[in-house]
Parts: C-alpha cells; sequence; structure tokens
C-alpha cells in the first residue's frame, strides 16, 4: 500500500504529465488504482482534501463526466462509507466537500428516484460477487416503496399516479409543496385554508408521487418554514419547475 506522501507526489505527478491541470478522481483511481473509498485509510474524507493537500486546485465538476456504471460505482462508494442508504443530505456534503464528486441531481436524474434508483444498483450489482453488504441495504429500500404503493393501491383501488405541486401564497414568499391524486380538489383545499389566494406554480406528473414529493422535500429542508411551507427563492423555483413528468 502506497503512503500518504506516496500518493501525494503521485496526484501531483499525475498533474504535472497533464499539463498542470489537476487529474478528476476517476481518472487518478484509473491511473493509480487507489479510489475515493480507499482515502479515509490516510486520513482524507474525500478526494478535494487530498487534492488540496498537494497544492492543486480541484476541478470543477462536469455534469456528463461519469457513465451510467461509474455513477452506479461512486453511488455504491457511498454506501459503503456510510454503512446505510445516503440521503440527499449526505450526497450534497459530499459534493460541497469536494467538486469532483457529483451534485446528488445527478444521481436522480440519470439513475432514478429513490425507488428506481435502489433498483438501478441491484441490477448493476446482479451476479457479481462480494456486495452482499450492498444488497441488503438496497433491499429494504425497494421494499419499503413499494409497501407504500400497496397500501395506496387498496384505498384507491388503483395504480399509484399524480402530481407533486407547488403552489404560492399571495404575495408572500410562501410556497407549499405537496403530492396528490386530484390536483384540482387539493388546489380548491389549499385556496379555503389560506388568507390570500393561492396560485399553482408548477406541478409534476408521476406514477411515484410519494418519491418525488421525498425529493424535494429533503431537497429544500433547509428552507422549510412550517409544515410543508418553504421559504423559496427564484432559482428554487426554477430548479423545481424543470422537472415535468417522471415516469
Amino acid at each position: 500500500m502506497l503512503t500518504k506522501e506516496q500518493i501525494i507526489k503521485e496526484i501531483q505527478k499525475c498533474a504535472k504529465e497533464n499539463g498542470g491541470k489537476t487529474p478528476g478522481a476517476e481518472k487518478f483511481e484509473e491511473i493509480t488504482g487507489i479510489g475515493p473509498y480507499n482515502l479515509h485509510k490516510h486520513s482524507w474524507s474525500n478526494y478535494g482534501e487530498l487534492v488540496r493537500e498537494a497544492g492543486l486546485t480541484p476541478n470543477k465538476f462536469f455534469k456528463t463526466k461519469y457513465s451510467h456504471d461509474r455513477l452506479c460505482e461512486i453511488f455504491i462508494n457511498v454506501i459503503r462509507e456510510k454503512r446505510k442508504w445516503p440521503t440527499r443530505g449526505i450526497l450534497d456534503v459530499k459534493h460541497h466537500n469536494d467538486s469532483n464528486f457529483p451534485e446528488s441531481a445527478t444521481f436522480y436524474k440519470k439513475l432514478g428516484l429513490t425507488r428506481n434508483l435502489a433498483k438501478t444498483i441491484l441490477k448493476f450489482v446482479k451476479d457479481k460477487p462480494r456486495y452482499s453488504d450492498v444488497v441488503n441495504i438496497c433491499n429494504p429500500v425497494v421494499e419499503k416503496f413499494e409497501n407504500l404503493d400497496e397500501m395506496e393501491g387498496e384505498k384507491t383501488g388503483k395504480v399509484t399516479h399524480g402530481w407533486v405541486y407547488l403552489f404560492k401564497h399571495g404575495h408572500y414568499n410562501q410556497y407549499r409543496i405537496g403530492q396528490t391524486s386530484d390536483l384540482l380538489r387539493r388546489g380548491s383545499e389549499i385556496r379555503i385554508q389560506l388568507p390570500e389566494r393561492a396560485t399553482l406554480v408548477h406541478s409534476i406528473e408521476t406514477i411515484d408521487p410519494i418519491g418525488v414529493e421525498t425529493y424535494w422535500l429533503n431537497r429544500f429542508n433547509p428552507k422549510r418554514m412550517n409544515g410543508d411551507w418553504f421559504n423559496l427563492n427564484p432559482a428554487d423555483v426554477k430548479e423545481f419547475k424543470r422537472w415535468k413528468r417522471i415516469v
């Protein structure tokens, strides 16, 4: 195993041979065989810390940099590092600390929302040895959402289908996020409860309303006011409106 000093020399060497440009985590692993999941053994919590200690400048993450398989590998590394299913918060912190780590939204957009993401990971590790720990963490996630769908199906008598909505309260900077199987009825209910008119800003049609709602509630959790009301800015609203239909 390489020592800490040898690893620093290796990344400095890679950068020098690359015209002074810091190699990405994927490239560094390809050259040296040292992946992000091994860095904690040398007191680095992420690749960005190694880059900075080597006196180099972290590269900004390029959204299309990683392939489907590489994203699966990175997500699996986080599962093994945390020994549990990674929340969006965990992924966001890792991206904040290491610009070479993908944004959390990249995993959800390319690999699927929570349930489908877990299924994607299970499919990726299928028939591969030494992944029982990953399987044991992913299976309960899939089962949880399937049980929720069964409960919803028993109540409605049909396949889960609905909308995740974003309502704005009058002239206030207050937005409500929720999910419903009847958007028109839900809008009427919300308007009755408020002193000023509630306006539907955007809705996302989906066959996984619980999963999509959970994603956005977690995404904007730092801006939660009370209940399902959030203090959002124009950039937040624009991000929500980018999602049109999730099936």
